[in-house]
């Protein structure tokens, strides 16, 4: 029964976290999205969404120190929308 238990709280666990690769895809779709909300004259939306990618981005290299792999690039305006276009 232990046994089990902590299986199933790891697995909730190894599920809740996102790898700094998944963090630097929210990172890069926050600043779509802002600058989306920008070129719409939406520039409340636009900051929060600019907050948000900087948010995401700390995170990804957090993540990627601790997993020991290479530093994701800061986002910026004009990048690339991350779903591959629309």
């Amino acid at each position: 029964m232990r046994a089990t238990l902590a299986a199933l709280c790891f697995t909730v666990f190894a599920a809740a976290c996102a790898s700094s690769a998944q963090e630097q895809r929210r990172a890069e779709q926050h600043q779509f999205n802002s600058d989306e909300a920008a070129n719409q004259g939406r520039y409340q939306v636009a900051g929060e969404e600019q907050r948000n990618a900087a948010d995401s981005h700390h995170k990804a290299v957090t993540k990627a120190i601790d997993e020991g792999v290479a530093i994701p690039p800061q986002t910026e305006k004009g990048g690339p929308n991350p779903d591959g276009g629309r």
